[in-house]
């Protein structure tokens, strides 16, 4: 079945691509100017910017030549014209051109260097918030004001197609099954436990988030929804620092960075401090059905609050043995604690009893983690043959322990039970990549490489009570519910992937990866031990077609993995909540997404940019979570592989810079899900949209004042959906210290205390509502200041120039 639909997807996308060169060889005949852009050395000019004008001096055209320093425009009409190119730190470069057959090669475009200083004031557009790159879509954070304070989930709100709940979840595209890396390396703090390992990555160490919905064959398989990339501050040449502080009600964080280079050695050193409060109420309505008749009532109330303490730092060291090796090495070390204090109010109510009780607990969980990366790069003489080798090890240490104490409503201690668990896990992998040129210019290429991965990790767990005797201080051990868990995850995967473009403009990507994994566990109690493995190849296919300077067209086409993880699989049953127990399941199987995406770009060089795509994705194994209530109206949540996911969606964003001083951007995501379990005869569906708004605006003396908010309208599950979830933001920045630093004021929500948000869920044996109250409402001011030499090289000025085309300067 998987081949016919992929060998029909071929067919699809072939016709498309003859239709689509049909209607373009159908146009009325046009001129075409080519050329490419170089230095006197011979080396292409990046991104330079382009400027065809008429006779009169009228603009007809405008375009930025490509990374190899090639371009191409297209002249409305025969005629003369005058070609005007220019790039930061070069003279101008003008030629009359007469324009008279319909393909004119003008060869290299040389550049000189400018021979004197130049007086100059530059007028600076600020960077795109949004931009399209390649594959993936990148939210520039570094330009945004508002990420002066907070942390890495903050951030996240703003990136386009990514949500974070009230709770902290973070989706993309709804799907909560994503890899997140950090700097295009995979890391293992963000397997342990998302949520919390983002706490610890202050906003302001934030460049830029990628995200990347349709990833190459060179990618992990891993992540049924995508891949997220954050990449912290770049680091400039000479000696520098920064140091970020900010403190608020909810939050306060501290983080310094130091950078050391010298001509052939960089050293970097990073650490942060953060803590961040919580605060959520429940209110929890449910009924038991019995052949549809409600056979018990539960209703609870609960106050949780949850406090969390990290530390980092972070040691970085590169050795560049000439100009084109890097040798490096960089270890890194995480603490973080997250106690919860929570109360809760207990009544249920059924036909044989009434049980009514108050609950105190008290949870504490925390790990700590290391992690030492080793990486060798080789650039070869070819433009783009590279080679890059990857090894990585890390282990850690965890703990999430309970204890609980019931109390009768004539307020009797009658209970108390506490669970320890405690864990090990360690991690090694190690990743090579080859890049090899097929053609001089570096556009066509093939990419070739491997991975191997191992983790190893152990879950001591063990429940401790007294109902063998109500209010004895004498703790017992459960056995039937205390275990140990040894589990293993092997992964070997290789990959190829091929790159190249026709004359008629159009991009071809075309991969394949194969991973083969081995996992399972031993338990030392009753539940039975289990191992499998199974093997995935995985295609993924991009077409690319350039239709003018302005705008791209690209189909894509991929399939991602969700293998399910040691929290999945393990079977302890956390019961704090002795109404609402939640546990793992060994006998998970991963499970496969085929996505097939469409985009379109459009950015035109006034700046306004136009980024939207529409997709279809699917799968038949999903891991969802399933409530199930028993008799005595007691739920268990488990993970089962028990439903197909069907996913119909479309997204926008949108940049403009209005003038100078204000820029507006947005997002908007829409997509209709479908959720069908025959095994359970359940299904749900509906639709979904969110949508996020940031503006700025500069006023004189320094100041920048923003406003930016998020909405959506709810998640669906197979179970049932949530009501709305909105955050709104604002934040006013005073630059201080000749502009090396900076004073931010933000506000969260600052006209309301708190969200409400309801979850309904229903199943033959039950109907649910729970309404949820999150204290977000916050207030922080944060101080900024980069110190030390920060004179940049010449790789850094190319890279800053490609970051703002638009960039203007005038003499004096």
């Amino acid at each position: 079945m998987a081949g016919k639909f992929f060998v029909l997807l071929l067919l699809t996308i072939t016709s498309l691509v003859v239709k689509a060169q049909s209607v373009i060889s159908g146009e009325k005949t046009s001129f075409q100017i080519k050329g490419v852009i170089v230095d006197t050395s011979g080396r292409p000019l990046e991104r330079a910017t382009v400027v065809l004008r008429y006779k009169d001096s009228a603009m007809a055209k405008t375009s930025v030549g490509g990374n190899d320093g090639r371009f191409a425009l297209t002249a409305p009409l025969k005629g003369t014209y005058v070609l005007s190119i220019s790039h930061t730190g070069y003279a101008p470069y003008s030629r009359v051109i007469e324009m008279n057959v319909p393909e004119q090669d003008m060869g290299k475009c040389i550049l000189a260097r400018q021979s004197k200083q130049l007086n100059e004031i530059v007028v600076q557009h600020r960077k795109a918030l949004i931009q399209n790159k390649g594959d993936k879509l990148v939210y520039n954070a570094s330009a945004d004001i508002g990420n002066k304070s907070g942390s890495a989930a903050d951030v996240l709100r703003k990136a386009p197609m990514v949500t974070v709940g009230s709770d902290g979840a973070v989706k993309l595209r709804g799907d909560a099954s994503i890899k997140v890396l950090l700097n295009g390396i995979p890391s293992g703090i963000f397997a342990k436990n998302l949520k919390e390992a983002l706490k610890m990555i202050p906003a302001s160490s934030i460049q830029s988030i990628e995200v990347i919905t349709a990833p190459s064959a060179r990618y992990e398989a891993e992540g049924a929804a995508g891949v997220i990339n954050i990449v912290t501050r770049k680091k400039v040449k000479q000696t520098s620092g920064n140091l970020d502080l900010s403190a608020g009600n909810l939050e306060q964080s501290a983080s310094l960075g130091l950078n050391l280079s010298r001509e052939k050695f960089d050293v970097t050193l990073m650490a942060s401090g953060s803590f961040e409060k919580e605060r959520r109420k429940t209110d929890l309505d449910r009924s038991l059905l019995l052949n549809g008749q409600t056979a018990g009532n539960l209703m609870q109330r609960s106050d949780i609050t949850q406090k969390t303490r990290g530390t980092s730092i972070e040691l970085g060291t590169a050795y560049r043995p000439d100009s084109s090796q890097k040798i490096g090495a960089t270890l890194s070390y995480w603490r973080e604690q997250w106690p919860v204090k929570s109360s809760l109010y207990n009544y249920y109510k059924d036909a044989k009893s009434t049980t009514e009780y108050n609950q105190l607990a008290d949870q504490k969980g925390g790990y700590h983690y290391y992690e030492l990366a080793l990486s060798y790069i080789k650039h070869f003489k070819r433009k783009k043959q590279e080679l890059q080798l990857l090894g990585n090890i890390s282990g850690s240490a965890d703990r999430s322990d309970y204890t609980t104490d019931q109390f009768s409503p004539d307020g009797r201690h009658f209970f108390r039970e506490l669970s320890p668990n405690k864990g090990h896990s360690k991690d090694y992998s190690f990743q090579l990549d080859y890049t090899h040129p097929l053609s001089k210019s570096g556009l066509s290429f093939l990419e070739t490489g491997m991975r191997w991965s191992k983790n190893n990790a152990t879950s001591n767990y063990a429940v401790f009570n007294n109902l063998h005797q109500p209010g004895s201080t004498d703790l017992k051990q459960d056995l039937a519910r205390s275990d140990s868990m040894n589990y293993f995850q092997d992964i070997a995967a290789a990959y190829i992937s091929t790159s190249f473009e026709t004359k008629s403009r159009w991009r071809f990507r075309l991969g394949a990866r194969y991973e083969y994994t081995r996992l399972g566990a031993r338990f030392r109690g009753a539940v039975p031990s289990f191992a499998t493995h199974f093997s995935n190849l995985v295609p993924s296919i991009l077409l690319a077609k350039n239709i003018n300077e302005e705008q791209e067209l690209k189909f894509n086409y991929t399939e991602r993995i969700r293998r399910p993880f040691i929290w999945d699989l393990n079977p302890y049953t956390d019961a704090s909540d002795p109404r609402n127990l939640t546990t793992g399941n060994p006998r998970l199987r991963p499970e496969i997404t085929r996505l097939l995406e469409v985009s379109h770009t459009y950015n035109p060089p006034s700046g306004f940019t136009l980024i939207s795509s529409a997709y279809f994705s699917f799968n038949s194994n999903s891991i969802e979570s399933l409530v199930a209530v028993d008799s005595n109206g007691i739920s268990r949540t488990m993970p089962q592989n028990i439903a197909s996911n069907r996913r119909l969606g479309a997204n926008v964003n949108v940049y403009t810079a209005v003038n100078d001083n204000w820029t507006i951007n947005g997002g908007l995501e829409l997509y209709q899900v479908w959720f069908k379990s025959p095994a359970l005869q359940i299904g749900n569906s509906g639709l979904f949209h969110s949508f996020n708004i940031n503006t700025s605006y500069t006023v004189p003396g320094g100041y920048i004042f923003e406003l930016s908010g998020d909405y959506s309208n709810g998640f669906i599950t197979l179970q049932g959906k949530n009501t709305a979830d909105y955050t709104y933001r604002l934040a006013v920045q005073k630059e201080i210290m000749q502009k090396k630093a900076s004073i931010t004021l933000s506000f969260n929500n600052p006209f309301r205390n708190y969200l409400k948000q309801t979850s309904i869920a229903t199943a033959p044996t039950f109907q649910s509502q729970s309404v949820t109250r999150f204290y977000n409402q916050s207030l922080s001011i944060a101080f900024n200041w980069r110190f030390g030499k920060v004179h940049k090289n010449e790789d850094e000025k190319k890279a800053e120039h490609a970051e703002y085309p638009g960039r203007r300067r005038r003499s004096r």
